[in-house]
């Protein structure tokens, strides 16, 4: 998402800007999320490029993160969100989450859950689940959705939640059955499965991958970088690149991120905090 749209601010921003995506990777987005907010420069140079669960969960996950997620940033804009979906073996007798639930009671501690590691959305929102409905569904963290999906796929597994572009050409293929999707809107490329919060109300949880800048950087900067992320979003290869991923585009500017920013803390929080779940 972020090399898609650096690749076009040119465009917008004019041939003398040069934009470099710099991965840093580790402890769940925290060395690159600390990076910017204790080292980069604030002068327009250097933004972030993240996704909600850095920013909302890691702070109750991690002792210390490294950051403040209000603190530390200036919110600029919402470049895309991504839904994800409850998929589950072909042998599990639930084609829906009702009979997920109802399969569950039935037969406590035996089904079990896969999800892409401790803390991630796809083992939170399993954990909402499992406390709202109260049932007893058996974790299993793996190194990554990928090994996840694999097991589901073999039925060593009974179920997960996984991103839409992760698992969509194994449900259209037949591996894997989706039982619904936990967001407040049907999934485009998902259009017959229902909606996880008609069954259980609240379950909703959505990957959006969001950008701030580091505190301190002018207020200029910032709108100039928010009206050229809305200009790049409104390129039609745009939408054709989003729809591929699985995603659409979250038009979201300053006010609306940081307002976005303290709702996902104020909901993510409790669930790690309720779980017992910390990671030193």
């Amino acid at each position: 998402m972020a090399r898609a749209v650096a690749a076009r601010l040119s465009r917008v921003l004019g041939p003398d800007f040069n934009a470099v995506v710099e991965n840093r990777t580790g402890a769940g987005g925290n060395v690159g999320t600390t990076y910017v907010a204790r080292q980069a420069p604030k002068d327009g140079s250097t933004w972030l490029v993240t996704v909600n669960s850095t920013q909302a969960i890691n702070p109750a996950l991690y002792k210390n993160p490294g950051f403040d997620p209000i603190a530390d940033f200036e919110p600029v804009a919402g470049i895309a969100l991504v839904q994800h979906a409850i998929v589950a073996a072909p042998s599990l007798p639930a084609n829906t989450l009702k009979d997920l639930i109802e399969l569950a009671r039935k037969q406590p501690g035996k089904l079990t859950y896969g999800s892409s590691g401790n803390g991630t959305f796809s083992h939170l929102l399993m954990e909402m689940l499992k406390k709202q409905q109260k049932v007893f569904i058996t974790h299993i963290p793996y190194r990554g959705v990928a090994p996840a999906l694999t097991d589901i796929i073999a039925g060593n597994v009974s179920c997960m939640v996984s991103t839409i572009p992760a698992c969509l050409q194994f449900i259209k293929g037949g591996q894997l059955k989706a039982l619904a999707v936990p967001s407040l809107h049907r999934a485009p490329a998902l259009p017959n499965v229902p909606l996880a919060n008609e069954t259980v109300p609240g379950l909703v949880g959505e990957l959006m991958v969001l950008m701030y800048a580091p505190k301190g950087v002018p207020r200029d900067m910032i709108e100039q970088m928010r009206r050229a992320v809305a200009a790049v979003q409104a390129m039609p290869e745009m939408e054709t690149f989003f729809t591929a991923q699985g995603a659409t585009a979250l038009k979201a500017g300053p006010q609306e991120l940081a307002q976005l920013t303290r709702e996902e803390l104020a909901k993510w929080g409790p669930v790690v905090r309720e779980s017992g779940m910390k990671i030193d």
